[in-house]
């Protein structure tokens, strides 16, 4: 376990003021989706650090979420032995945390910051968290009995135990997860990569073609071939899950550039920074792309993008026509003119000093 550093404010106040832990979600797109609820405790608590704990992949992008000092690590399922559970524990009882919000259900996750005597430790209380979790959120109980399907999205939970359960008011809206990529680090990147800024750039997310959220790999080619018949570089994005997919697409187009062997998540984040327009499916590198601001073409299953998709704004959803009485869950119904459609109107409507 480890620490990975963030922006921190240097005041001599800010310093001064106990930090806050907030005990978020592994994944990639669902650790995005708890920057809301370090949001609403950073404006709760003005001038308190703010730590967060997740997996060694979601952690470097602590450093791009504002309010964000740095990120503790720990296995991605939760699962450190007790000895490395208790080392964990020791050095968060050297920060001298007052609080700690924990947004995952896990009570192994929980342990942890009961073991480091911090002396709040706020959430709905799951598996066997009753004492351990000792700040319960108004409405817990019924929470706690709640039985069959979740009647709201994560997004929501997390901001929900953020604000202890209180409903927000009528006007209130709850903050969209937000990431920065400096326009110095994404110089520097167009730089090691020999990136022409004035080329436009298209940005591909595709996940495993074979996986029923991706979109057919045709479609993508085809998308793909159109605009570099216009000019425009093709940057396919991702991981290890995305680099068959990748060969695919090179293999019809070789000018396609892989950056699916990228070393360092927050060089991602800096493909997806330096494109015009990002095209993708859902998956956590969907959530980064929404929470950096990119302009963004998202294709989910339908009725999908409500429960699971990103919650910012300025993203434009296609889903394939409403299923009755069932979900579509993969996305064949969505057609390629639907899309470029919707990547012209991303590009039209980006704003001109982006």
């Amino acid at each position: 376990m480890l620490a990975v550093g963030g922006g921190c404010v240097g005041s001599k106040r800010y310093r001064a003021l106990r930090p806050i832990l907030v005990y978020c979600l592994p994944a990639i797109g669902d650790f995005i989706r708890c920057h809301s609820a370090v949001q609403i405790i950073a404006e709760a608590f003005p001038g308190h650090p703010i730590d967060v704990v997740t997996s060694p992949l979601a952690a470097p992008l602590a450093r791009l979420m504002p309010h964000v000092r740095k990120a503790w690590t720990v296995e991605k399922h939760w699962n450190p032995g007790l000895k490395e559970r208790a080392r964990l524990a020791r050095e968060l009882r050297r920060e001298n945390y007052q609080a700690a919000y924990l947004l995952s259900s896990s009570t192994k996750a929980a342990l942890i910051p009961w073991l480091a005597g911090i002396p709040e430790r706020i959430g709905y209380p799951r598996e066997f968290q009753f004492g351990i979790v000792n700040r319960l959120p108004a409405g817990w109980l019924k929470s706690f009995v709640a039985f069959g399907p979740r009647k709201t999205r994560l997004f929501e939970q997390v901001c929900a135990i953020a604000m202890s359960g209180k409903q927000p008011g009528g006007d209130t809206r709850l903050p969209q997860p937000r990431m920065v990529v400096s326009p110095e680090d994404i110089s520097a990147w167009r730089v090691r990569h020999g990136i022409d800024a004035a080329r436009p750039a298209l940005a591909l997310y595709t996940s495993e073609f074979s996986n029923f959220r991706s979109w057919p790999a045709e479609r993508f080619i085809s998308v793909a071939k159109d605009h570099a018949r216009r000019g425009w570089s093709i940057w396919i994005v991702g991981g290890p899950r995305e680099r068959e997919a990748a060969a695919q697409i090179r293999t019809a187009l070789p000018e396609a550039v892989d950056f699916t062997s990228t070393p360092d998540i927050t060089d991602a984040m800096c493909q997806i920074g330096a494109a015009t327009v990002f095209l993708g499916v859902d998956g956590g590198i969907c959530h980064a792309a929404s929470a950096l601001g990119a302009p963004c073409v998202l294709i989910f299953g339908s009725n999908r993008s409500y429960e699971t998709g990103p919650v910012n704004d300025h993203v434009r959803f296609l889903e394939p026509p409403i299923s009755t009485p069932s979900w579509i869950y993969h996305t064949r119904g969505v057609g390629e003119e639907r899309v470029l459609a919707a990547l012209a109107d991303a590009v039209a409507s980006r704003p001109r000093d982006a």
